[in-house]
């Protein structure tokens, strides 16, 4: 019997979802507070709600762009010193009723900890952190740091009723929402592991061309098979895997079947000279065995190495850049070749050129569509090919998608080419087909 798994949906979506019904709850809420202090024409009431709003908004069209996580902090720091200066002003605990609005607290530091799981932040540990001493303070002290403020005593009463069952459904809101998000990872940590061993990945090559449009070798691009989604994207898996600490797996699995693919490639004349470029992730190539592994199929299999680019990007070297210096040492010295991928994108650029086994650097696809565009992304992507062809690397551009920009690129002195404009990403066979038909490439 198949097992059928759910559409990988990539978690930006889903946080975007938990957002929206966040916003749309905390706004009804607030929308009644502000109707409720109108009524009793509490106008310093009603305005500190308009100015919380005010605050938040922004936040809210920052996590709608993409920056959810950096959005949520913003509102988390909105929502605690709100919590901090009512309880401070207003929300005052005396011998009839006590203080209700700090309730609220451990649902912002609930909802920090969410985040914090999907963004690592110093800030964010801030956050969950003041939310919790903030609540241990107020619940410990009636009366200490509070002013004489007395409101209106129908608010008080209500929100001593009110504030507590929506801080729990609140508070219980967000622990299902966790456990939803905690259940759909291990659905699709499931699903990832099932596709692995009943062979529902597949490879897909991207050629690499020259200045005269022959194929030179090819990307090994990884897609899922998916029995009911149809062809899945990497972007649609890969961050799950990630999560799951299952890229070492995958890893090894591309790793192997590139490998199966370029020794076919050697039994033809017409595409023994091709390179296979295989994509390394950070935490493949710092497990212990990535080495030996490798070291192991060279000999056992003859493997070309000089026709193995692999590709790593500039993230490969933030954790411990020594230890990767030392395995990439390792493996150039038995030929492997090495690309930096995305560069450009990051911080560590220079510094992996001036000290690393490279041979390839490959100039990013948003820097080729910029350039093409106007003359400050012209002059970047000039000054990273002419960098690279000075230090004696091969510079790679790719997501070449017009004309225009594969004669641009090789005006600036690049020498393999990677696009839509040439080719998508295809099978092996017909990859194959290609190579023995030419490119139509217009030259």
């Amino acid at each position: 019997m198949r097992h059928r798994y759910p559409i990988m949906t990539p978690a930006s979506e889903n946080l975007a979802f938990l957002c929206r019904v966040a916003a749309w709850t905390g706004f009804v809420v607030c929308l009644g507070w502000l109707a409720f202090f109108m009524s009793l024409q509490d106008w310093e009431l009603a305005c500190s709600l308009l100015i919380l709003a005010v605050v938040i908004l922004p936040c809210w069209r920052l996590a709608l762009k993409g920056h959810f996580s950096t959005g949520l902090m913003g509102a988390q720091i909105a929502c605690l010193l709100f919590v901090v200066v009512f309880c401070y002003r207003y929300d005052v605990s005396d011998s009839t009723v006590q203080r209700t609005t700090h309730l609220y607290l451990p649902v912002i530091a609930l909802v920090g900890y969410m985040n914090y799981q999907r963004y690592r932040s110093r800030l964010q540990i801030i956050i969950i952190l003041a939310s919790l001493i903030a609540f241990i303070f107020y619940c410990s002290n009636h009366s200490l740091f509070s002013i004489d403020n007395p409101v209106s005593r129908s608010f008080r009463v209500v929100s001593a009723w009110l504030n507590p069952v929506l801080a729990t459904l609140f508070l219980f809101g967000g622990i299902v929402a966790m456990h939803t998000d905690f259940s759909r990872r291990a659905q699709r940590a499931k699903a990832i592991h099932h596709a692995l061993y009943n062979e529902q990945f597949m490879l897909m090559y991207q050629p690499l061309v020259d200045s005269t449009g022959q194929v030179v070798g090819a990307e090994a691009l990884i897609r899922w098979n998916h029995p009911t989604s149809g062809l899945l994207l990497p972007s649609a898996f890969i961050p799950d895997a990630q999560d799951a600490g299952l890229m070492p797996m995958i890893g090894e699995w591309v790793i192997t079947h590139a490998f199966n693919e370029l020794l076919k490639w050697q039994a033809s004349a017409d595409t023994r000279h091709l390179s296979v470029s295989i994509n390394i992730t950070a935490d493949h190539l710092m497990q212990p065995d990535f080495v030996r592994k490798l070291l192991n199929r060279v000999s056992q299999e003859n493997i070309p190495c000089k026709q193995v680019h692999l590709e790593l990007t500039e993230s490969v070297f933030v954790s411990d850049p020594d230890t990767v210096a030392a395995r990439m040492n390792e493996l150039a010295a038995i030929g492997f070749m090495f690309s930096l991928d995305d560069f450009g994108t990051g911080f560590s650029s220079l510094s992996a050129l001036r000290g690393l086994p490279l041979e390839q650097i490959k100039i990013d696809r948003s820097f080729i569509s910029s350039a093409s565009e106007n003359q400050k992304g012209e002059v970047i992507v000039r000054n990273i090919a002419r960098l690279g062809s000075e230090l004696g690397l091969e510079v790679v551009a790719e997501g070449i998608e017009t004309e225009q920009q594969w004669l641009m690129m090789k005006e600036y002195g690049c020498s393999v080419f990677q696009g839509f404009y040439f080719s998508p990403a295809v099978s092996s066979s017909q990859f194959a087909h290609l190579v023995a038909q030419g490119l139509p490439v217009k030259q």
